[in-house]
């Protein structure tokens, strides 16, 4: 037998004789797994290999084998540069199920790869969607989310872009599983409702099944329907890994886990690495973030950078050496970004907001705990330079900050909760908290102990960022802090009050992303200028005094594509926007804006 004449064989076509791959691979002694990766009809060389435990390499002529004990259910590949795995529907074919009860039987898994055409890509982080069938939140996933994060990626596929979307974990909220029957296969219908190229899962802490114990045994479901729980894939000129940091213990089922990567996570990770180029950027996706919240150091001094969890020295030993290495977490709802050396992680605000609660008590209002808007983040190559953003859903691009009028924001039960049976419960909930802008903040008639502040929360705030304010011209002392956004607390915190007559989980979370200034006068126009790391200017002009409700920043200038319409056709076609101003080309099921030329109308598409 020849060199070629196990991997080639001849074949008749219409037009004449080619070439395709035969799969018909010879047994090797103590190997249980082999296969043969091609693409078209070439085999490919170099593929990384992986069982979970074992990682090896395709030879020249695209075979692998392994000796595999089979123990983590799956087989996968690393596509290389270059090339990018089939698709089956919308989700990347770049791993086979292996039976885990058979552990000596040999088995083969071949896979296909595509040829890569445009190196430059984007990619979708969405962190803890969390449906669970429960404050509609189906409902407002279809008619806010699905519109707003596909009209995004349309917007890349038109520049003849790869879009992926990766998830974050807690795709899924195990808490209420029994309730909806919304479990990761229901959960997995919800994400194929977007129009990327590819999805590409991570596990998060409540996409474990809530009744078993133990971290394998209580991920079984996952894995049956999403794949591995940690693999790799290159994209243009980036190293792409997806690692469980969640370590699900769950003796009394009672949702126990740690944040933890285990020692075969962390075995793995490192073999992976290793066939990876020093020089070649790394983008890191996980649960649970790496670092603590910034904690606003004093101006000029950097920020100290604390590890959250314990698991946090043993990742970075295993990535420190790589020149370019980009971490996109979730699980704390909220926006941070924290930089140790060459290091820069991305704490991604959830795509539920606070658990859907904002949404459900006032539609199209979905706020995280920091005041971010629910959101997503992207992250955008061009010519292979790599941008990234925060984008709120329901919102432009460029809707990078809430400015406040800290003149009007004082909270009181009359204003905010004026069902509250008992206003001192709110006087209570903010004196203790203590959250800001409350009594604490406020003499007795609600004018400020510290009057003519504004206050600036930027969403996607990182080191590189710039936040400026002038007053009629005038530059005006910008002081970085650490504190509450108020109108998370109007969105959150006070509608349960309103709503449910108490305040069970709708605190605001602390964060470093604000920003005062302190105006002379009360009524003087405010010019807020924000520049992100590429650049790009976001503008504000704060007429005082600036209204403070949830009415007046759901409606703010610029948020909404509406108004973007070019209204002179009467016989134009219909478009349809959500009814916080977003444009979508596929409307599903709900109550929509219709506009059709001049004429704007409400319409339920049934």
């Amino acid at each position: 037998m020849n060199k070629f004449s196990y991997i080639l064989a001849s074949v008749s076509l219409t037009f004449g004789s080619a070439y395709a791959i035969n799969t018909d691979i010879p047994d090797k002694e103590g190997m249980t797994l082999k296969g043969i990766v091609y693409c078209g009809n070439s085999p490919v060389a170099d593929v990384q290999v992986s069982d979970g435990v074992n990682v090896t390499k395709t030879d020249e002529n695209g075979i692998y084998y392994l000796a595999s004990t089979k123990e983590c259910g799956h087989v996968f590949i690393c596509n290389p540069k270059g090339y990018k795995t089939v698709r089956s529907g919308k989700y990347p074919v770049f791993y086979k199920t292996i039976s885990t009860d058979k552990p000596d039987m040999v088995e083969q898994a071949d896979f296909e790869l595509t040829k890569e055409t445009n190196p430059d890509h984007t990619v979708v982080f969405l962190a803890d969607i969390q449906m669970c069938g429960r404050n509609k939140d189906n409902i407002q996933y279809i008619n806010h989310v699905v519109p707003d994060i596909n009209s995004t990626i349309d917007s890349y596929k038109a520049k003849g872009k790869d879009v992926f979307v990766i998830t974050l974990g807690d795709q899924s909220y195990n808490t209420y599983w029994h309730l909806q029957d919304m479990r990761i296969q229901e959960l997995n219908e919800y994400v194929e409702k977007l129009t990327p190229d590819a999805i590409y899962n991570c596990m998060g802490n409540h996409d474990n099944s809530p009744d078993v114990a133990g971290d394998w045994e209580a991920s079984e479901l996952y894995r049956e329907h999403c794949g591995p729980t940690y693999y790799s894939f290159n994209a243009g000129d980036t190293h792409y890994i997806v690692l469980d940091n969640i370590e699900f213990s769950n003796p009394t089922a009672n949702n126990t886990y740690d944040c933890n990567i285990t020692t075969k996570i962390t075995k793995w990770l490192r073999k992976d690495l290793a066939n990876v180029s020093k020089t070649t950027p790394l983008v890191i996706c996980m649960h649970a973030p790496l670092f603590e919240r910034p904690q606003c150091s004093k101006p000029g001094v950097q920020d100290a950078v604390k590890y959250r969890y314990s698991y946090g020295l043993t990742f970075y030993n295993s990535v420190k050496d790589f020149k370019d290495v980009k971490i996109f977490t979730g699980h704390a709802h909220t926006n941070y970004t924290v930089n140790k050396l060459s290091i820069t992680e991305y704490n991604v605000g959830a795509v539920c907001g606070n658990l859907w609660w904002t949404g459900y008590f006032v539609d199209g209002n979905s706020v995280c705990t920091d005041g971010s808007p629910a959101g997503y983040r992207i992250l955008d190559y061009n010519d292979g330079e790599a941008e990234t953003y925060y984008k709120s859903i329901g919102y432009n691009r460029d809707y990078q900050f809430r400015a406040y009028d800290l003149n009007n924001t004082y909270i009181t039960a009359a204003k905010f909760a004026p069902a509250h049976k008992t206003p001192s419960d709110i006087e209570n909930w903010l004196q203790k908290g203590p959250y800001g802008y409350g009594s604490s903040d406020y003499y007795t008639d609600g004018t400020p102990r510290h009057p003519n502040k504004i206050l600036i929360n930027v969403f996607g705030y990182g080191p590189d960022w710039t936040v400026e304010a002038s007053e009629e011209g005038n530059l005006l002392e910008v002081t970085r802090i650490s504190g509450y956004d108020p109108f998370s607390m109007i969105s959150d915190g006070c509608q349960r009050f309103q709503n449910t007559g108490h305040n069970s989980a709708g605190n605001p979370t602390k964060n470093s992303h604000l920003f005062e200034a302190t105006a002379k006068s009360d009524k003087s126009t405010i010019t807020i200028t924000v520049t992100d790391p590429y650049g790009k200017v976001y503008t504000e002009k704060m007429e005082r005094p600036k209204e403070f409700s949830i009415a007046s920043y759901m409606t703010e200038d610029g948020k909404s594509d509406v108004a973007e319409l070019d209204i002179d056709d009467e016989n134009a076609e219909p478009v349809y926007y959500t009814l916080t101003g977003l444009a979508t080309t596929k409307p599903g099921k709900g109550l929509y804006i219709m506009r059709k030329g001049s004429k704007t109308t409400k319409i339920l598409i049934k």
